[in-house]
């Protein structure tokens, strides 16, 4: 435990010092446009959001931000996407540095990864992958924005967009807190953002299984467990949103065909796996299909990936678990393999950790909020917080300076991980004492 206490520490302290840094340097005249300091309330908010790649705001990119903030805005981006101890191996790899055990098992608990073994080799195809599938974004999306914007402008475009969406960050520089709601139709660019979502997503073990065993049979149990997760969100979502909104004049009932209908579902649907961009105003939306949203929110996407929330595995091994109790089975079985009893034990603990957390930032935010919201609109941006999400509706720029450091803590918990931000500060020991037992009735 005491290996563990380090490990959580140093990840906790390293994301800490990134954020402070980011807000010292947004705070600067030269990061706004008008030349004037930004407060450190505003600055520590969005140096949060870029850091923990969620993408709720409280000053508009595109309008308070100059080419010198926004570019300090991606730079953040870019290293919470892929881990400030992936930029730190990349560092040392440059430099030609060894990479001691101590720096590989804090590179292993950053990650999220199962073993130690072969880490800084998964490091350097992270680092690999991520500018790979970036720099095609960027091309993509450079061929879409410089006919529209020029070509400084729209190289920028392609560049920014690319990295915040790979990065499941939401930021856009679209301007008006609109994101893309003026582009539902665009099928480029939906695509693009779509696709580097999804990628960024999925993680990065699974991407490398899928590059070295491309026959189902052969991909590992992790891989199998997120694929399925992953599509079976992503068409249900899809379905589910299209149901809800297909008749709502002021969502995809305002759409003139069907197939900008299906697009505008899909994509909501996928952003939801912690993206934060949107091309439906969320806040014509109805309050079945927000709610929906949440729950797509806690879910998450997956480990190793760019995004948050509680993960598709966590979500999907406690489902399985339960259905089998339901059934009376005694073991979690999974494409015909049992799941130790302790991975069932840690999903039953991070949910229940991130469900408590959720439950009593939205009390408190209740509280600052003051009745001026509404009370799913406030349960929207929690969640959406949590999950590093970035989705908002409309009210991430009225909060005061608490309900700020609420959501900035409850991003930076998301980001690291609630369990590794917990276990930061508890000092726990092994037990050497066990106690008899004794049966309770529970439920």
């Amino acid at each position: 435990m005491t290996v563990i206490y380090k490990k959580t520490q140093m990840i906790v302290v390293g994301y800490l010092l990134l954020i402070l840094l980011g807000s010292i340097l947004l705070m600067l005249p030269v990061s706004s446009r008008d030349g004037n300091m930004t407060s450190f309330a505003d600055a520590l908010f969005t140096s949060t959001s870029a850091s923990c790649v969620t993408g709720l705001v409280v000053q508009d990119t595109y309008l308070h931000w100059s080419f010198f903030g926004q570019l300090i805005i991606l730079i953040l981006i870019q290293i919470g996407g892929m881990g400030f101890m992936t930029i730190g191996v990349c560092v040392a790899i440059l430099l030609r540095r060894k990479i001691g055990l101590k720096v590989r098992g804090i590179l292993q608990e950053s990650i999220n990864s199962i073993q130690i073994g072969g880490i800084v080799k998964l490091t350097k195809k992270i680092i690999k992958g991520t500018l790979f599938f970036e720099s095609i974004g960027a091309v993509l999306l450079m061929i879409r924005f410089i006919p529209e914007f020029g070509i400084g402008r729209g190289i920028w475009y392609g560049i920014f967009h690319s990295i915040s969406a790979f990065c499941n960050a939401g930021f856009d520089l679209f301007g008006d807190y609109a994101s893309l709601t003026g582009h539902y139709n665009d099928i480029t660019l939906n695509l693009c953002i779509m696709a580097l979502i999804t990628i960024g997503g999925i993680g990065f073990t699974v991407l490398d299984d899928l590059r070295r065993n491309r026959k189902w049979k052969k991909l590992r149990l992790h891989s199998k467990i997120v694929l399925t997760a992953s599509a079976i969100l992503t068409f249900g979502g899809t379905l589910v949103i299209l149901a809800l909104e297909y008749t709502n004049p002021a969502t995809l009932g305002g759409m003139p065909n069907e197939l900008d209908k299906w697009m505008a579902a899909a994509f909501q649907a996928v952003t939801c796996r912690t993206a934060g961009f949107n091309t439906i105003d969320l806040t014509d939306m109805r309050a079945s299909s927000l709610f929906f949203m949440v729950l797509l929110m806690g879910i998450g996407a997956s480990p190793t990936s760019t995004g948050g929330g509680m993960k598709t595995t966590t979500v999907l091994v406690l489902l399985v678990s339960t259905w089998g109790l339901l059934h009376g089975k005694r073991d979690t079985v999974l494409f015909d393999r049992r799941i130790a009893s302790e991975t069932v034990d840690k999903a039953y603990n991070v949910f229940t950790v991130c469900l408590l957390w959720m439950l009593g930032a939205y009390f408190l935010l209740l509280i600052c909020d003051g009745g001026l919201h509404r009370a799913d609109y406030v349960l929207f941006e929690v969640v959406s917080a949590f999950a590093t999400v970035g989705l908002g509706v409309g009210i991430t720029p009225d909060w005061n300076d608490w309900g700020k450091l609420i959501l900035v803590l409850t991003m930076y918990a998301g980001r690291i991980g609630v369990l590794t931000f917990v276990l930061s500060f508890l000092h726990s020991k092994d037990d050497k004492i066990r106690y008899p037992s004794e049966n309770i009735m529970i439920g």
